[in-house]
């Protein structure tokens, strides 16, 4: 089976550049020092329906704090020390602020008349950037900032409650071609999010709703040969995992479906036959 490297950045920006620096010159990441602190930043950030916490984030601008708020819709942030650049990432999406003139681009388009402000290791951008990703809105009002991404929809809220409730910290979000490359059919699914490991760890969460035709005898049955395949890496290979595999989850509740391979699956299990009902509703 064709193994997928993962391609989603993951190291965690520790803050934004303190200054705006030269280009052959960049300023190491430093944390910001109020990060424990009410520094009086004056929105209230509600996204995807939760209220942002907004400790530490320094005031004095109507922007967004951008590392808050990509970590927050399940994205990430990374400086780019070479290129004096910091990248905020956002799904298939990414924003980059290039330091050397504080400019912007979304998705490799520049963004015109637009500059990100950097206060205390923070880096800010308006609001109105994220509109220019597909499925992004923002609504503004009231010193109130409610933003609404794909992350919403409550399939993926759920697939993403399990992977913290089972211990999955960090997975590749799979589209249907990577669903495809290990062997799972998703014309047998109506919907589905689905995540899948990192080189390092067999740790697997997909939940779906089976089509209405679906041969659920035949999805389990890819699914087993993904776990097996899974077993015969992780029998040989950083064995300690091999008691998630071979502890792995196939669970029909209703018109939904769960996979999951964790280090606490049975938090996980009862996490998905909660949110099943409301998914139903």
């Amino acid at each position: 089976m064709k193994k997928i490297g993962a391609l989603v950045l993951t190291a965690a920006l520790a803050g934004s550049m303190t200054l705006t620096a030269l280009a052959e010159e960049p300023m190491l990441i430093s944390p910001n020092p109020n990060a424990d602190a009410d520094t009086g930043y004056a929105q209230t950030i509600v996204l995807n329906g939760e209220t942002l916490d907004l400790t530490g984030i320094p005031g004095g601008t109507q922007y967004l704090p951008m590392r808050l708020v990509a970590e927050a819709d399940h994205g990430s942030a990374y400086w780019a020390q070479e290129e004096n650049q910091s990248w905020f990432t956002f799904g298939d999406n990414r924003i980059i602020v290039s330091f050397a003139d504080n400019s912007v681009t979304v998705n490799d388009v520049p963004v015109a008349d637009v500059k990100a402000e950097v206060s205390n290791g923070v880096t800010f951008l308006p609001a109105d950037v994220l509109t220019q990703m597909e499925g992004y809105t923002v609504e503004t009002s009231d010193n109130q900032v409610t933003i609404t991404t794909p992350n919403n929809d409550p399939m993926v809220k759920l697939g993403y409650q399990v992977m913290e409730d089972t211990g999955v910290a960090m997975g590749m979000r799979a589209d249907e071609t990577v669903m495809a490359n290990y062997g799972i059919d998703t014309k047998q699914f109506e919907s589905y999010v689905a995540f899948f490991p990192m080189i390092t760890s067999p740790d697997t969460v997909i939940v779906a709703k089976l089509a209405e035709n679906a041969d659920v005898d035949a999805v389990k049955d890819q699914l087993e040969a993904y776990r097996k395949s899974q077993e015969d890496t992780f029998s040989w290979y950083l064995s300690q995992n091999l008691p998630k595999v071979q502890d792995a989850r196939v669970v029909v509740e209703g018109d939904y479906l769960l996979f999951l391979i964790g280090e606490n699956a049975d938090a996980g299990v009862k996490t998905f036959t909660d949110g099943v009902a409301s998914l139903e509703g």
